[in-house]
């Protein structure tokens, strides 16, 4: 059995996360109990939990002492390339975030547009300076209103960031950005990605931009 505890979100979310690997059934009691003291020690508000296999999935309902409420799902969705794909139709000026000033527009856009989204990472100093990765910031004029980031280091590329500034959302710059950050991608033979079950104006764009299910990577659980 591995127990991964993670404390990161709670100074900014109040959430702690708890990961159980090769979990048997048997054994879901006493990790969440040692998941649960060690987050509330910590100062979590509300503590997350999922099941990675080749463990026993969890469920809603009671586990010994803990009861679970489903949260959430992260869903796997996947998009081909190979017949191309539309242009954006609306003008974004791209570019990619390299003075300290631009990192930091590219930071504060993120976090406020994934703020209400479950299971969103807070991105901090340093989380632009990762090997493979590509990161862009897109503005109207001097204006930024959207981000994207894609992880290359597979031969199929991930998009693991698509963000619109609040006050810019709903005037189709979602969509914008998607068919940008696709068109980056050059000849790749497709664009996975990974997306929460209760994002449904995301889910409408990508399954709209050609993106299918392809399935689930994990189920998380509110413990109480």
């Amino acid at each position: 059995m591995v127990l991964e505890v993670i404390q990161r979100e709670i100074p900014t979310r109040g959430i702690g996360y708890v990961i159980l690997r090769d979990c048997p059934e048997e054994r879901l009691g006493e990790a969440l109990g040692k998941g649960m003291e060690k987050l509330k020690k910590a100062g979590a508000k509300q503590v997350w939990a999922t099941s990675l296999p080749e463990g026993e999935p969890l469920n809603p309902g009671p586990i010994g002492v803990w009861r679970l409420t489903h949260v959430y799902d992260d869903i796997r969705m996947e998009c081909p390339l190979s017949q191309g794909h539309a242009k954006a139709e609306v003008k974004l000026n791209l570019r990619a975030p390299k003075r300290a000033q631009e990192e930091n527009a590219y930071l504060d856009l993120v976090n406020k547009a994934y703020a209400a989204v479950p299971g969103a990472a807070t991105l901090r100093t340093g989380s632009l300076k990762k090997q493979n990765h590509r990161f862009f910031l897109a503005s109207q004029g001097d204006k930024p209103v959207g981000a994207f980031g894609l992880d290359l280091s597979d031969k199929t590329p991930e998009l693991i960031t698509l963000a619109v500034a609040p006050e810019y959302q709903r005037q189709g710059l979602g969509r914008a950005l998607l068919r940008a950050a696709l068109e980056s991608l050059g000849k790749a033979p497709a664009c996975t990605l990974t997306v929460c079950s209760t994002n449904a104006p995301a889910l409408g764009l990508l399954q709209s931009e050609g993106f299918a299910q392809t399935g689930v990577v994990s189920g998380w659980f509110e413990v109480v």
